[in-house]
């Protein structure tokens, strides 16, 4: 009698898939550390491939058409702050790290001085608080666009938002992160205690 391998781990029983068979075979993250919350997912990773670049492009669009549409600097950074909280439950600490080109008080710091730069610039010139320039320069490709001041406000306002919502992920994760670990060393002594004892 042949026996087929199809190269996978040999079930524990009969109707039950093998012990990590949801796992990814490839790497979909930056990172191949596990999350501390749980097993990694195939399906919650290529989700979490597919969607981050759209949500940050989202983000993007409400940052630049809120002056006079729904949306700014606030409703744009509560959403890319999503993208990387989705990368944060796929891939924990370690995926948020590789993800974010700054830390999370370096964004906020820069989100307040471009925003406070932004707004008292005005000043400086005999005008008024939060006064908005405007200026229109011709580009090779665009053609006429038209660039003002508010928008300059709004993406300290979406860095401030992305830097503080990445504050808060990082202090409580960071304390449920520690709590999950713990929980697995006690699993892991009392398997090892179990072991070791009599049967």
């Amino acid at each position: 009698m042949s026996e087929v391998s199809d190269g996978g781990a040999a079930p524990t029983g009969a109707g039950t898939p093998p012990e990590g068979w949801e796992a990814p075979r490839e790497r979909w993250l930056s990172t191949v550390v596990s999350p501390a919350f749980g097993p990694r997912s195939v399906l919650l990773e290529v989700a979490v491939r597919l969607l981050v670049p759209s949500v940050l492009v989202f983000s993007v669009f409400l940052l630049v058409s809120g002056h006079d549409r729904p949306g700014g600097g606030f409703a744009g950074g509560l959403v890319a702050s999503m993208a990387f909280v989705l990368r944060y439950i796929a891939g924990g600490r370690h995926e948020l790290a590789a993800g974010m080109p700054l830390r999370p008080n370096t964004l906020l710091a820069g989100g307040l001085l471009l925003s406070g730069i932004t707004a008292g610039l005005p000043l400086f010139s005999g005008g008024a608080l939060l006064e908005v320039v405007k200026h229109t320069a011709e580009l090779p490709v665009f053609g006429k666009v038209k660039f003002a001041s508010y928008l300059a406000f709004e993406a300290g306002v979406f860095l401030i938002v992305v830097g503080l919502v990445l504050s808060v992920v990082a202090a409580l994760g960071a304390r449920m992160e520690a709590e999950e670990e713990e929980a697995r060393a006690g699993r892991r002594r009392r398997r090892a205690r179990s072991k070791g004892g009599p049967r």
